[in-house]
């Protein structure tokens, strides 16, 4: 698996370390789990940052193989999960929705077609 980076130099916030990393992790480990599954011969993982007006924009992309809409839908539902190993608690993108949301005053979004990746989108106030 291939992490490519473009991150805009001197990007600056104040928030809980931690837990924006818990959230990185979070959508990594997601990606990774369905390229996996999803037996991609050359998976990547495209990890942007740049400012936009006020905010700070973190964007993770795959090339993994998306999400129907039933299930984008959900994502961030607390104990709901598309992992079909059943390994997870389903509660890594609800957590992390309550991480950007209510304790860092941000937004989370994501953009998915079945066959076609997935994108989320995260902006934090500067």
């Amino acid at each position: 698996m291939k992490i490519k980076k473009s991150l805009e130099p001197g990007l600056e916030i104040f928030c809980i370390r931690s837990e924006i990393e818990q959230v990185i992790f979070n959508i990594l480990k997601n990606a990774s789990k369905a390229m996996y599954y999803y037996d991609k011969k050359h998976p990547v993982i495209f990890i942007e940052t740049y400012a936009e007006d006020e905010n700070a924009v973190l964007k993770i992309t795959d090339n993994g193989p998306g999400m129907p809409d039933e299930v984008r839908k959900r994502i961030f539902e607390p104990f709901f999960t598309a992992d079909e190993t059943k390994e997870g608690t389903g509660l890594g993108l609800s957590v992390s929705y309550y991480i950007i949301t209510e304790n860092h005053g941000g937004t989370i979004r994501v953009n998915s077609e079945e066959g076609k990746g997935t994108e989320f989108i995260i902006h934090l106030p500067i």
